[in-house]
Parts: structure tokens; sequence; C-alpha cells
């Protein structure tokens, strides 16, 4: 091969090299200018790992598929040899394998039928050899920083992050699209400038981005700032920048953490709100144990002293205060049945007409003892305009006064309680029944008025030792008059004493008087023959004692099988079922007994529930089950009596 057409060769194939920045399209021309050239009938470059050779380019492309072809790689040398020598030659029945080093990258081979390349050409070809090995170097090194450059760019999306950069020198600043939509910036109007950015912060956070730049700049620490973004529709984001110097910049990535910061907010508020409830708890359970045994101390101290009275007087003086610290006991399980029925949503309120002015005499009776016990006067204050009837619940209407009175009197040492009703009318015309209860008492803090009306809350712990308390009754009373559509108001100056406002809204009655039951009128006299279903010892004992004395006839069965069997043979007026037994419970014996009623086609016997069960599930399951009524304990002689009188009084004479 003649020089001027060796250098003509290597001067065509080095063009083929060129700039190229892509490995196999570069790669692609030098070996179809080597194809062509040299009259080759195949070329493949291959890159070196260790000892092995993976193609990188391959003309034509089945060249690695072809018979011969396996054969004279089986023979080739290692890589290293090749490397040794810079060009070796293989050869096999015509064909001829060049293999020529690419140093330190791989392998170039040339396939060619007939004579071997001339060795001065082939040492001439190492010098085409390095700068072809360096330029696959150079793509291969691009080719990687673009792949590095993609995944980047995948995990700052996948991770909502936004890409900067800052340049000093230039003033340059670089966004990528992200870090553009957390500012509420468009890329094609973003200044590039660092004042841009600063534009958009928060005043207050301006000084610190420049500071953790600075300080960033001077090798201090890492740039880690969380900045209040301005949006453009007014509202604010929290965009966390991290960063760090490089030789000309500082760089790094930013993370909005708005939603974050405002679910930890929301979640300490609620930690925050949880453990605040969970100590009003437990305030309230250490009180309620308070609350409890205290007149339980006294039922119990009482009897062990009627126990050894010395004279009928001193046993009925025992007598009276264990029943009255019995009432108490009792006064503290309803407000918490009270309040569990209302949490669950169980309390409905009925709308009949009465009369107001009974009602209000009445809580002003109730309350005269409690009052007459501090010497305090308790009045009652009625507008001319009042009307006497009007339509609502009045049993919650007397709860609701009731505990306010009750309240009242409790913290108010000297002074007077007044209950003044009237008549307003707001604004959209409607008139409005105003009960005020006044008190001149120890009065309510300003920061506490607000959480008086919650559950389980009291001024503070000093309020609850000096004055008792469950901490439900205020929460219970708002709730009704919540039910009855109206509220309670609250004013009160520490010191001076406290208003509480019932407001409700104002239906007049019709003119036809509600005229109240006669009071003191004798019950029915009628005798039952009574079945008394009952396990327990001592409730056996108080409601035999109870019936007898008002001239009923009373069998006893300990569970609901015996009342089952005994109600086979009939005889029977009315009967008293507890819920819970032994062998089997009030509910299902109800049941069975009214199939067997069915079956044998007698009329229905009365029953009554007869329980300490007191929510309205028992009620329901206990209707539903067959029964008539369903009476609580701890059971008043007075309510049984006068559930009785009217059974009687609806049978015929």
């Amino acid at each position: 091969m003649k020089l001027a057409l060796e250098t003509e060769i290597l001067f065509r194939i080095s063009l083929s090299i060129g700039d190229s920045t892509q490995l196999e399209p570069m790669t692609r021309r030098v070996l179809s200018e080597t194809l062509r050239l040299l009259n080759a009938s195949g070329a493949a470059v291959y890159a070196r790992s260790g000892d092995v050779l993976e193609p990188v380019c391959m003309l034509p492309r089945t060249l690695g598929r072809s018979a011969r072809f396996p054969l004279l790689r089986a023979r080739w040398p290692s890589p290293a040899e090749v490397a040794g020598q810079g060009w070796m030659i293989v050869e096999l029945e015509g064909v001829i394998h060049h293999l020529v080093d690419l140093p330190g990258f791989g392998l170039l081979v040339i396939e060619r039928s007939g004579p071997v390349l001339e060795s001065s050409f082939l040492d001439s070809f190492l010098a085409l050899a390095r700068k072809l090995a360096n330029a696959c170097r150079a793509c291969l090194s691009d080719e990687a920083l673009e792949r590095e450059k993609q995944r980047l760019e995948m995990a700052t999306s996948a991770a909502s992050l936004g890409v900067w950069s800052w340049t000093p020198a230039t003033g340059a600043l670089d966004w990528d699209a992200l870090m553009c939509a957390m500012h509420g910036v468009e890329p094609t109007v973003f200044g590039q400038r660092l004042d841009d950015w600063l534009d958009r912060l928060l005043p207050i956070d301006v000084g610190r981005l420049r500071s953790g730049l600075d300080a960033a700049l001077a090798g201090k620490k890492p740039l880690d700032e969380d900045l209040g973004v301005q949006q453009p529709d007014g509202s604010v984001r929290v965009v966390r920048v991290l960063g760090r110097a490089g030789v000309h910049q500082v760089s790094g990535v930013a993370l909005d953490v708005t939603s974050r910061r405002e679910t930890n907010a929301a979640l300490r508020r609620a930690r925050d709100a949880a453990e605040a409830a969970s100590r009003a708890k437990s305030d309230f359970l250490a009180n309620m144990s308070h609350e409890i045994r205290t007149p339980m101390n006294g039922v119990l101290g009482m009897l062990d002293l009627a126990q050894d009275a010395a004279s009928e007087s001193e046993l009925r003086e025992y007598v009276a205060v264990a029943r009255s610290s019995a009432e108490s006991l009792l006064a503290i399980i309803n407000d918490i049945l009270d309040f569990s029925k209302i949490e669950a949503g169980k309390v409905e309120v009925e709308s009949v007409p009465y009369d107001l002015g009974d009602l209000l005499g009445e809580v002003l009776r109730m309350m005269a003892t409690q009052a007459g016990r501090k010497s305090l006067p308790l009045k009652l204050e009625c507008d001319p305009g009042l009307p006497r009837l009007i339509c609502g619940d009045p049993l919650r209407v007397r709860q609701v006064l009731l505990n306010l009175v009750s309240n009242a009197i409790k913290f108010t040492p000297r002074g007077s309680v007044t209950i003044r009703a009237g008549v307003r009318v707001d604004s959209a015309a409607q008139e409005r029944l105003s009960i005020s209860v006044i008190d001149t008492g120890i009065g309510i803090a300003p920061d506490k008025q607000a959480h008086v009306f919650e559950a389980f809350a009291q001024q503070d712990s000093s309020t609850t030792r000096s004055y008792g308390g469950t901490g439900l009754g205020l929460s219970i009373s708002s709730r009704l008059a919540s039910l009855m559509s109206g509220h309670i108001a609250l004013s009160s100056t520490p010191g001076e004493g406290s208003v509480f406002c019932l407001d409700l809204p104002l239906v007049r009655g019709n003119a036809v008087r509600v005229e109240p039951a006669v009071a003191g009128a004798e019950p029915s006299t009628h005798a039952f023959s009574i079945l008394l279903v009952e396990d327990h010892p001592v409730n056996q004992k108080v409601a035999e004692a109870v019936l007898t004395r008002s001239g009923h006839r009373v069998t006893l069965a300990e569970n609901g099988m015996q009342a089952l069997e005994m109600m086979v043979d009939g005889g029977f007026d009315l009967v008293l079922m507890d819920m819970q037994m032994p062998v089997m419970g009030g509910v299902e014996a109800t049941r069975l007994i009214r199939e067997m009623e069915r079956e044998l086609r007698r009329p229905a016997v009365p029953i009554f529930a007869m329980t300490a069960n007191a929510l309205e599930e028992d009620r329901v399951a206990c209707i539903d089950a067959g029964m008539n009524d369903f009476l609580t304990k701890p059971l008043l002689p007075r309510v049984l009596r006068e559930k009785i009188a009217a059974l009687a009084e609806g049978l015929p004479e």
C-alpha cells in the first residue's frame, strides 16, 4: 500500500472520528469509513472491562452471527497481549482479523479477506487508534453524565425537589421548572437574578436567605432555611431551601413543606387537645371519686350509727342523714347518665303546653331548703308581659333551672340569688323566653368563662375542693338548652357575682290551662297479686316491704326461668322484672312469657322492668321484648306506688 494512499486512508478515517459526543453514531461512522477504504468485510469496536470485551458497535450488524466469526474470536489473544504489542493478526482459511489496541478503552477489529494489511500501515494506524480511544472515552463520559443528569431529574421530580444554582461572580440564578412553580412564576418570565428570588420572599426571610448564602460561600455551614414565599394569589407557601458552595457557585434543591408543616401543626394541636382532654378526664375521675365517696361515707356511717341508736328519735336522725347522702349520690349518678345520654344523642325534647309560673314556683320551693341553710334570700321576679302558658319541654327546662340555681347558691357565700323571667324580641322579630339566674357570689375569672360549659371543667382545682361538684352540670344544661333551640349566656365579675341567662324560643300556649295534679292525693288502694322477679337479696327485701305495706300480695322468683314457670299457672296482676339475673335474664324471660300468653290466648299481664340499667338502649330492649314500663333503680317507694296506682286507675271496677 503506497504511502500517499495510506495517508489518504488515515486522514479520511480520522475525519470520521470528528468531535461527536455520542458514542454509537461516531463509531458507526468510523467503522463505515474503515470498511469502505480498506475493502473490509466487517469491523467492530469493543470496550474493555478488565479482561472482558463488550461490543460497542459492529458493522455489519450480522457480523457476530456469521459462522466464521466465532471461530476467529476463539483464537483472539487476550486484550492485554494486544495492548502489549499495539496490534495483532489472527487468520483462518483466508479470513483475517486485524486486532488494533484502543489505549485505555478497548479494541478495534477489522475483518478482511485477502492480503494482510501491511505492518507499516498498522503502525501508523496506532496513532489513529489513540485518537479513536480518546473520542470513545469522551463520548462514554458525556453519555454517563447525561444518564446521571436524567436520573437526577427523575429523582428530583419524583421527590418534588426544585433544583437551583447561583453564581456570585456573574449574579446568574438558574432555576428548573419545579423551582419556578414553587415560587409561582413562569419560567419564561423569570429574571434569573438573585434579587428576583429575594423579591418573592416574605420580608422577614430575605435576610435569612442572604445570610445563609454568605455562610455557605464562606464554608461555614451548608444552606438550610425554611423560607416563606409569597404567591401571586396572596397566599404564602413555605419552601425549605438546601444548598452547598462549590468552586464558583452555590447550588442546591428546594422542597415545598407547606402541607407537611400544616399536617404537623394539626397533629400537634390534636395531641395537645388529646392530652388536655386526658388531663381533664383524669381530674374529673379523681373529683368524681371524691364526690361519690363523700355521700357513700355518709350513708354507711349513718347506718352504722343507726345500729347502735339509743332512742327512736336518734335512729330517725341517722336514717334521715343517710337518706340525704343517698339522694346526693343518686344526683351524681344521674348527672353521669344524663351526660352519657346526651353524648350518645339519645335525649329527645318534647313540646307540650305547661304553666311557666307553676314551674318557676316549683323551682323556688325545691331550692328554698338549700338556700335556707346559707341564710340566702331566694327571689323570683317575673315581667308583667310574661305569658302564663307556653309550649316546650317543662322537664328539661326545670332540670336546667335547678342546676343553675343550685350552682348559684353553692357559689354564693353571702348576698342573694334571684330568678328573673321575661320576654324579649330578637333581631328577627321573634319572641324569646329569657330566664336569668343572678347571684352575688364569687364570680368567674374572664379567662375561665369560655370553659365553664365544657364537660369535666370547673374553674380550677381549688374550686372543686372548696365547693365540690362533678363538673358536668353546666355542660349538661348547655347541651339541653341547645337541644331546645336555645342557649345559655354568661356574664360574671370575680368577687361580685354571675348571671346565667337561659334563652329559649317563646311559643305561647293555648288558652286552656292545664290543671296540675292535686298535691297529696291518695293513691289507689287496689290490691294486686305481684310477681317480683329479683335475684339480689337486699333489693328483694326493699321491694317486698314497699309492696306489702301498700297492701299487695307478693310472690318472689329469683330468676327468669322461675318466673316463666310461675306464669304458666297465672293469677298475677303485675310482674316486676329485673333485667340481669342468673340462669335467665329479664328480657329473655319477658319474650318467652309473651309467646306463652299468645299460644294460650291469655291477656297480657303488665310487666315493668325494675333495673339498675338506666341507659336508653336498655329501655328500648325492654319495651321491644314486650314490657310495659321501665323503672330504674334505686327505685323510690313513692315512684313505685305511683306507677302501680296509675295501672290500677286503668282497670275496670
